[in-house]
């Protein structure tokens, strides 16, 4: 008699194995282990093929198709679940609560353009100008600008205010 002939596994076991392994799969995802549930979620999927083809090779290739077509199915829909979980939202960042990442949340920056500061740094081009005592980072059209010198402000496109020098005919 063979190893094989004295194993009797029952379908029960393929059914056990295989939902430790979509359990192991899904906590793989929600909770940070290092890769040891991965390996957990894999050895039970294989172990539960593997019972599959002891009990039978109908059960064993039903098990196998299961096991192909159900896991990515869980893990996907686990990971589109998982931005709504209290462990997701700690960590996965969230957007901008108002306007577009990168706007100028603390100044309506429509409010800024046309608009007369003072450069407070040397800008080549970068640097930063002060409009009614806030500091603003900014950016000229490629000119030195010296600390000290009156600037306008020409458009505000996301985070960057292009700025250009008085003239002092137009101050």
């Amino acid at each position: 008699m063979s190893a094989l002939a004295a194993i009797d596994i029952s379908w029960s076991w393929v059914v056990v194995l295989f939902l430790l392994g979509i359990v192991f799969s899904v906590a793989e995802i929600l909770v940070p282990s290092g890769g040891v549930l991965a390996v957990l979620a894999a050895l039970s999927f294989l172990g539960a093929v593997v019972a599959g083809f002891l009990v039978g090779w109908k059960e064993g290739l039903v098990t196998l198709l299961a096991t192909a077509v159900l896991t990515p199915v869980v893990i996907l829909t686990a990971l589109r679940l998982l931005p709504r979980t209290p462990i997701g939202r700690r960590l996965i960042l969230q957007p901008p609560a108002t306007g577009k990442a990168g706007d100028l949340a603390h100044l309506d920056a429509a409010s800024l353009e046309g608009r007369v500061g003072v450069a407070r740094t040397l800008l080549r081009p970068a640097g930063k100008i002060t409009i009614d005592g806030r500091p603003i980072d900014c950016v000229t059209e490629g000119e030195i600008v010296q600390p000290g010198t009156k600037v306008r402000v020409l458009a505000v496109r996301g985070a960057k205010v292009v700025v250009r020098p008085v003239e002092d005919a137009e101050a």
